[in-house]
């Protein structure tokens, strides 16, 4: 069943589907190969708007997204078209879209000035790095990279992982933690300027199976200065604030996508291969129909329910959502693989790209721990859905 989504929400999606088509598939398995981050999309997606569909109003962007709950299907609409693609180029603009929302909401008119201002004049992109050696084991918001304070400011020192967008992000969010106080409360976001002294990237060190052009490059913070101005909110204002809630749902229209993209190219390759009358085939296409549709209609309901600020619903709904979008799209590689043949996986075609993403990818969320949260709410129990970034 056709979504109806409505003049705007339509106009967003072909939009991004034009991207997708016309720039983003064309370059997708050079920058696999390359190990390079996908440009041409980025700026793409600048000449058309969408770079800054999530950017503040009063400088010029939509201010779309799930942290202010304002239209924030419209920016799922532009992941869930570049996966259908490119996996990687879709995280690249979630990353993105993802930091802008965090700074449309939770920055200062003057941070706000300083920090978007590279999108508007040039194309810049944002970058967001949670990630460092051991985090996993230690909890989310117990980080080893430390900020000391100093006269202004704070001294930072440390090793990140996982900096998407940081080899070209004109700022970039960055999480360490202040020394003698608990993981929560001395947890502080602070903003980097790409050329900042004592801030290298380490862009080598991403050489991933897959995801490879969504580059994540490891940051090295040895004695980096960081003014008071580029604080964001303060320490223990992101624990506090409950947002990591907020970002399933780029996950699932990743995922979502992605299993479009299978599904496309099933239905384009088995005619050419002569396959399509076969029965095991048209079953295996209407299956994949079936739960990409079902996908589809779970992610976009739960973008409705943040819409309608029905938020521990949607806190639930997110959840499911990511789970059958991201366990849908794994499903649909193995069915792919049989009803396309071993021809379909040579490099000349994209499949064997789209099938390393989704199983590089997938692993950002674990699948047991999301269903054992639904599992708690069903049960009556209480559950952070934070703890499933």
């Amino acid at each position: 069943m056709q979504i109806d989504l409505g003049p705007r929400l339509d106009a967003i999606k072909g939009k991004a589907r034009e991207v997708a088509t016309g720039v983003t598939a064309k370059h997708a398995a050079q920058h696999d190969r390359d190990y390079s981050m996908p440009v041409e999309t980025l700026s793409a997606l600048k000449d058309i708007g969408l770079l800054t569909i999530s950017a503040p109003k009063r400088l010029g962007g939509d201010e779309t997204g799930m942290v202010n709950l304002e239209e924030p299907l419209g920016f799922l609409l532009v992941v869930e078209e570049l996966a259908r693609a490119d996996m990687s180029a879709a995280h690249c603009f979630q990353v993105h879209a993802h930091t802008s929302q965090l700074l449309s909401a939770h920055a200062s008119k003057e941070q706000q000035d300083r920090w978007f201002a590279p999108l508007f004049d040039h194309g810049g992109i944002l970058s967001w790095t949670g990630g460092e050696p051991g985090r996993t084991a230690r909890g989310q918001y117990n980080m080893v990279s430390e900020a000391t304070p100093r006269n202004n400011g704070f001294v930072l020192n440390g090793i990140k992982q996982y900096g998407t967008n940081a080899s070209e992000g004109a700022w970039n969010v960055v999480t360490v933690s202040l020394p003698d106080m608990a993981p929560a409360e001395g947890f502080l976001m602070v903003l980097i300027p790409k050329d900042a002294k004592g801030f290298t990237v380490d862009a080598e060190w991403w050489r991933p199976t897959g995801m490879r052009a969504c580059v994540s490059p490891k940051l090295i913070l040895q004695d980096l200065f960081v003014p008071h101005e580029d604080i964001l909110q303060g320490p223990g204002f992101y624990p506090k604030s409950k947002l990591g809630a907020r970002w399933h749902l780029g996950f699932s229209a990743s995922h979502l996508g992605a299993a479009q993209g299978l599904l496309d190219f099933a239905i384009d390759y088995l005619p050419k291969r002569g396959t399509a009358g076969n029965p095991h085939s048209q079953r295996a296409i209407g299956e994949m129909k079936m739960r990409v549709a079902a996908a589809r209609n779970m992610v976009y309901h739960a973008a409705a329910l943040w819409q309608a600020k029905r938020i521990k619903e949607a806190e639930e709904y997110s959840l499911m959502a990511k789970l059958y979008s991201i366990s849908t799209a794994e499903w649909m590689i193995n069915e792919t693989i049989r009803i396309v043949g071993s021809t379909a996986l040579l490099e000349t075609f994209p499949l064997n790209r789209m099938m390393r993403d989704i199983h590089v990818h997938s692993t950002h969320a674990n699948l047991h721990n999301t269903a054992q949260s639904i599992g708690k709410s069903a049960l009556g129990m209480n559950f952070d859905s934070t703890e499933q970034q």
